[in-house]
């Protein structure tokens, strides 16, 4: 009889026991396998707030002969005559003139100052945004007046004009003012502005061909907050795409495609392709971890 008892509890035990494993066998049949995460990015902006170029002040203190050059060798030509408050007041010295100089395609990336105008790619010789502050009150050209400014350019071309800087709620849109012109110089490039703030020495490319929009997918990564760039290099136009579609592209020319991110542990990511725009129109992108320097190195290449 105890051998019977003992018989009956050892099998109320297994029984028990083979219940939790049925049961437990059960629950990992019928719960789903998480699927697999796409890498994930931040935003790009504080990255480009180390690299992009500062914005240089100059204090005018007095009238002089000599301009204001700028540490990439823009030169302007202030006068407190030209100035004046929103109000139309005079401005007295000391006053300060402000500038950012964009002249390598590195430095628009940074920027994130493309030369596109109304959806149209533009060639861009150097953008340049100058302002000018008395009291933290930002100042205003006189009616009719305009301020001289060179910029450098070792091979200067013709036909190139002055495209000035409209804010809209993602980027800056280069508009065309048909009467201004720069002129081509011994130095680079003159011409007088019509009112401060951007401007772009830049033309139309000149594209003739067709045009198609690329679109950019990946099955590895989520490109929401990733930059994407295309330039042609031949025209010196730079193109940033905002979402998963470009902006027209022009079949047949030339393209560097490239894509940066970076992840929360501050490690640069990036995707880079050099190709002829055709109609074959979908980018399949990885990304994949780049250095800063050789980040860097890739830019200064473009």
């Amino acid at each position: 009889m105890k051998t019977s008892r003992f018989t009956v509890k050892l099998l109320g035990v297994a029984f028990i026991a083979s219940i939790g494993l049925f049961s437990n066998c059960s629950k990992d049949r019928v719960e789903p396998k998480d699927e697999e995460q796409l890498n994930e990015y931040n935003s790009m902006n504080d990255y480009y707030n180390t690299k992009k170029q500062d914005e240089q002040e100059f204090v005018i203190d007095t009238s002089g002969t000599e301009p204001i050059v700028g540490h990439e060798g823009t030169k302007i030509y202030p006068s407190k005559e030209l100035l004046m408050y929103s109000t139309g007041d005079s401005v007295q010295w000391p006053y300060t003139v402000k500038l950012i100089e964009l002249y390598p395609v590195k430095d628009m990336v940074y920027y994130q100052m493309p030369t596109v105008g109304g959806g149209n790619l533009l060639t861009s010789h150097g953008e340049v945004k100058i302002t000018a502050f008395k009291n933290g009150e930002e100042l205003v050209l006189r009616p009719n007046r305009t301020w001289p400014i060179e910029m450098p350019n070792a091979s200067p071309e013709v036909g190139m004009k002055t495209y000035y800087g409209s804010q809209n709620s993602t980027f800056v849109d280069w508009v065309n003012n048909p009467t201004g012109v720069f002129a081509s110089t011994s130095y680079g490039y003159a011409t007088a502005m019509k009112k401060l703030g951007w401007l772009s020495c830049a033309k139309d490319p000149g594209f003739t061909a067709s045009t198609v929009n690329y679109t950019f997918t990946s099955t590895t990564d989520n490109l929401t907050n990733v930059s994407k760039f295309i330039y042609f290099s031949d025209s010196k136009a730079l193109m940033q795409v905002y979402g998963e579609t470009s902006g027209d592209l022009p079949v047949g020319e030339n393209a560097k495609i490239l894509l940066i991110g970076i992840d929360g542990s501050n490690q640069l990511f990036n995707f880079y392709t050099e190709e002829v725009i055709s109609s074959s129109n979908t980018i399949e992108v990885t990304m994949t971890a780049i250095s800063d320097a050789d980040l860097t190195a890739l830019l200064d290449s473009l």
